[in-house]
């Protein structure tokens, strides 16, 4: 049973966090630029595995027991879907990405997960592994030994070379005005999603998503408009791909088709990598160990030269590296699904038109799944003990069928651009930096990473 009647079973609601009278659970919302993880986390971890919440008259529930998370992620994705069937205009991402193979609700999602899985299959992934090393090596020219650089800003740049040239086919020009409009829509969908106001008072919110989703169009144009100039070219861009695509009738997919998927690779692509590759630098200068650790494995496979492909498989711990960073700094802190009608969770009723939250956070720092989880080990993640990781308790990519199509993609960059790092440089945080997560869609350190660099070879 998925739906469950409250008029012939009566089901009580899950515990509720206390809140003040009309505003809720509002105060840690609007108190945060971003999420409230901590509040959430204190949530869990005081009430329960699933929790309700509420901001001003929305109401959010909060999830936090693997078997749960497989419930709405794998067994019932029509009855939390990524639409909401009550929105009267897309809000969120969807704003921004439209009825791309991220945001639509399930049924249209089918089709274009069939469409768009073969152009992330491993034979295209692995043709760019050299493009990656390429832009690691130009990163690491830029800097000097002793130097002091905003290494977010620098992982932002160097992972946006690689989408432009494996996702657009282009040169880094175009680039800038990308990133910025990436992150005022990533503001945007937070907001759409935690901000209590009503509809009538978001106006300035709707213009900004409007100028935003202008920008976002003129550029994917601007690059179709250079394929269509350049004609039948050997292109393996992911742009080029999708613009080849054809329906099961033979037809090419539409320009919106394709702006809304190559959009949304984009975003998915992009920011999640450069903020784990952030966060793996401040959790090696604050673990020496691990750090000795990695030196020492890419010392031994490169010898100062850059990774190839056939590389990746001698560098483990550095594989061990990322997905603890991940587990410790999930790129995506929460993942929402809209609750579609009145049903039955974990014998809860849940209110139809809320929205629940499963949170990757907060599930990766459970001590039920993890053992001093606050702490930084890569060996959770060792060839002996990483089977037993309870399955939905590690979250990186989502889960069930609509986990993130890039996973493949974003490992591969995170493994090379780490391992050409770490090979070349050790990376030390400047004293007295306070660094502050801010969890908007991904989570970025809220004032960069400052850190001084010494040459290693």
């Amino acid at each position: 049973m998925t739906t469950t009647s409250t008029a012939s079973v009566r089901l009580h609601e899950p515990p509720s966090v206390p809140g003040l009278p009309l505003l809720g659970n509002m105060i840690p919302f609007i108190r945060t630029q971003g999420l409230p993880i901590d509040f959430m986390r204190e949530a869990a971890a005081q009430y329960g595995d699933l929790v309700r919440l509420k901001v001003g008259g929305d109401t959010f529930y909060l999830i936090a027991h693997p078997d749960l998370v497989h419930d709405v992620l794998v067994k019932r994705i029509n009855d939390f879907d990524k639409v909401s069937g009550a929105a009267e205009k897309p809000v969120a991402l969807a704003r921004f990405l439209g009825n791309s193979i991220l945001t639509a609700n399930y049924e249209d999602w089918r089709p274009q997960r069939k469409l768009i899985q073969p152009l992330m299959h491993t034979t295209h992934i692995r043709s760019y592994a050299n493009t990656m090393a390429q832009f690691a090596d130009k990163m690491t020219s830029q800097w000097q030994d002793g130097a002091v650089r905003d290494m977010h800003v620098d992982m932002m740049q160097v992972t946006i070379w690689i989408i432009a040239e494996t996702m657009f086919g282009t040169d880094v020009t175009h680039t800038p005005e990308l990133q910025e409009v990436a992150q005022a829509a990533q503001a945007i969908a937070v907001s759409d999603l935690t901000s209590p106001l009503p509809a009538a008072l978001t106006h300035g919110r709707d213009r900004k998503a409007e100028q935003v989703n202008a920008v976002l169009t003129n550029i994917v144009q601007r690059f179709m408009a250079e394929r269509g100039a350049q004609g039948n070219t050997d292109r393996h861009d992911l742009l080029a791909l999708l613009m080849e695509t054809r329906d099961e009738d033979g037809q090419p997919m539409s320009d919106e088709f394709v702006r809304n998927n190559i959009l949304t690779l984009f975003f998915a692509g992009h920011e999640t990598t450069a903020n784990t590759l952030t966060w793996a630098l401040y959790y090696l200068d604050k673990n020496p160990a691990v750090a000795a650790e990695l030196h020492k494995e890419v010392d031994a496979v490169l010898g100062g030269r850059l990774p190839t492909l056939d590389d990746l498989p001698h560098l483990p711990y550095t594989a061990m590296v990322i997905n603890e960073t991940m587990r410790n700094e999930p790129t995506v802190a929460v993942i929402p699904r809209f609750v579609m009608n009145d049903t039955e969770l974990g014998g809860y009723h849940l209110k139809g038109g809320s929205v629940a939250f499963v949170s990757p956070y907060i599930l990766h720092h459970d001590p039920r799944w993890w053992t001093h989880p606050d702490q930084f080990d890569p060996t959770r993640f060792s060839a002996e003990n990483e089977p037993n990781i309870p399955k939905y308790a590690y979250l990186p990519f989502g889960g069930g069928p609509r986990v993130c199509i890039g996973n493949h993609f974003a490992l591969m960059e995170a493994q090379i651009l780490l391992a050409t790092f770490a090979s070349r440089y050790q990376f030390s945080l400047m004293p007295g930096t306070a660094v502050e997560p801010i969890r908007q869609v991904t989570t970025s350190p809220k004032h960069g990473l400052p850190m001084r660099l010494t040459r290693r070879v």
